[in-house]
């Protein structure tokens, strides 16, 4: 039996962004002074940019500072038909202080994190670059 190849798809920044809102939790990767870090977050996408909430002190709250290299992603994927998409967006981050722009967040049915704890540090990604791309089995 010969298998065909598998192909990858490009996505365009819209159809990316489309993708992007049918889910609700995302892949943060950064580095800070622990090394490499890859987390998952619950999100929020409002426009191009990402928001996400954490608690003060943990790993993901750094990022408030301003972080110039973060990457995140979302995916799907169907594995009875070989097939699914990934989405990467990558930028930079700031702590949103905004009150109106805080409560406009707060207000959407996310983030809400799954996590226990207070999460009060509201976090934006501004993507510089959005891709992404499907792939299929056959």
């Amino acid at each position: 039996m010969v298998r065909s190849p598998g192909r990858f798809t490009e996505i365009s920044q819209d159809e990316c962004l489309e993708l992007m809102a049918t889910t609700t939790v995302g892949w943060l990767a950064f580095v800070d002074a622990e090394g490499q870090q890859l987390l998952p977050v619950n999100f929020a996408l409002h426009g191009q940019d990402v928001y996400f909430r954490t608690m003060a002190g943990s790993a993901i709250s750094s990022l408030a500072d301003g972080h110039d290299d973060v990457a995140f992603a979302v995916d799907h994927h169907d594995d009875i038909y070989q097939k699914g998409w990934d989405v990467m967006a990558r930028g930079t981050t700031a702590r949103v202080d905004d009150p109106d722009l805080v409560a406009q967040v707060a207000a959407g049915a996310r983030p809400r994190p799954w996590a226990p704890g207070e999460r009060d540090v509201l976090i934006v990604l501004r993507p510089s670059v959005i891709s992404g791309r499907r792939v299929r089995r056959q």
